[in-house]
Formats: C-alpha cells, structure tokens, sequence
C-alpha cells in the first residue's frame, strides 16, 4: 500500500512540473513575442567606431534603413550588404545597447604597399588588394616596382599569380621586424628570376624568391661589415 501511495505521489509531482514547464515555455514564447512586435525595441540611435577610410557619412546614410528595426532582430548580415562595397572593410561587430541603441564596431584593411601605375600613386593591403587609387603615399609602406594592369578596388593585384602575393606578404613582414639600420622599402617584382631592392643608391640583387630571410640578412650584413654605406 505505502509503495502503491508513493507511486501515486510520484506521478502527481511529474505531472505539475510538466504543467509548470508548459506553462514556462508559453510565457517566455508569450513575451519572445510582445518583444519583437514592441515598439519600446525599435533602434533609434546608430553609432559607429573603429572606421578611418571608410566615411561617417556615407555609413549614416547606408544605416538608415535599420532605424525603426526590432534591436533584437538586427543581425550581422542586416549590415554587411552596405559595408561590403567598400574595399577599405574587413570586419564589423553590432553592439545592443538595450533599448535601442546599436554601434557598429568596424575593423578596416590596412594599406601597406605603395604601388605606382602610370604616373599615380595606388594602395594595396600586405596581402596585394588595392584599395584606392590616385592618392598619396602611405608612410612607412613598401614601394612596389612592377608592370601590372589596376583590377578594380577591392581586388588583387595579382589574382592569378600567387607567387607574387607570397612573396609581397613575406618581404612586407620582413620589412617591419627588421630591427637594423638598414631598411629595405622597396621591392622590385620586375623580373621574378631576379628580384631587387634598394638602400639609399645601392642595388641590391636578391635572384629567386626563395630563402628571403637569409638573403636580406646577408645583404644588411654586406652593407655594415663592408662599410659601403653612402657609396
């Protein structure tokens, strides 16, 4: 009798919590969707970080079709369309500030390479994307000698030539971890059996890409060892 009693307990305590479950889930539905149709949650305010190259006001003017959407609903692929137009974008993170305030945290690609073609100066990533034309130098960057056609922004400028896209990224990286006083800031891709780079008027010929660590570390030690600075 006391085990048939217990079992009868047992079944009464299942079924309330499956009613109290039930019960939990209809109002977190019930109030998923008061949120969602609640104008309280409609995105009054957009704020933008991290952008350089990328203009404020164009991204105000792109942003405006998000304004009066559910903060809840907006997702990274609401944005995505309006930035991926822009060569200069590489990523972007939303940030809710509930009720309805969103920033959009932007990170850019970094122009690296200065490369000349017809007489103006164009930007490139690391990596050999171009970024923009007709503009100024970027300080600090690799010149990059070479007889290549523009692809459009946001391209490569080498799209069938991954050699030449290794080779930019490496002696680009090289170039900022060299701690010496010599300071290598051109390459020149002219000829690929017989690439060069330059120290003030010196010409410095670095034959195959292969082996390019070795090969500028033998030329910055040429230079200091020899004493031919200046010459």
């Amino acid at each position: 009798l006391i085990e048939v009693k217990e079992r009868i307990r047992n079944k009464k305590r299942r079924r309330r919590k499956r009613i109290l479950l039930t019960m939990l889930i209809i109002l977190v539905i019930g109030l998923g969707i008061a949120a969602v149709k609640s104008t309280w949650l409609d995105t009054t305010l957009i704020t933008f970080e991290g952008n350089v190259e990328i203009p404020s006001s164009y991204l105000e003017t792109e942003s405006q079709k998000l304004l009066g959407e559910n903060l809840l609903l907006i997702s990274k692929n609401d944005v995505l369309p309006f930035f991926l137009q822009n060569p200069y974008f590489l990523d972007v993170n939303l940030h809710k500030k509930f009720p309805n305030k969103l920033t959009l945290e932007i990170t850019e690609k970094t122009p690296e390479i200065n490369y000349i073609c017809d007489g103006v100066v164009n930007l490139l990533t690391k990596d050999g994307i171009l970024l923009e034309t007709a503009t100024n130098f970027v300080e600090g960057g690799l010149m990059l000698l070479d007889v290549q056609s523009l692809p459009e922004e946001g391209m490569n400028l080498y799209p069938d030539e991954e050699s030449k896209q290794k080779l930019i990224r490496e002696f680009r990286e090289l170039q900022l971890r060299n701690e010496s006083e010599i300071i290598f800031d051109t390459l020149d891709l002219n000829d690929m059996t017989n690439i060069k780079t330059y120290y003030e008027d010196l010409e410095i010929w670095l034959g195959y890409p292969e082996d390019l660590k070795e090969k500028l570390n033998a030329a910055i030690n040429i230079i200091t060892e020899g004493q031919i600075m200046g010459v």
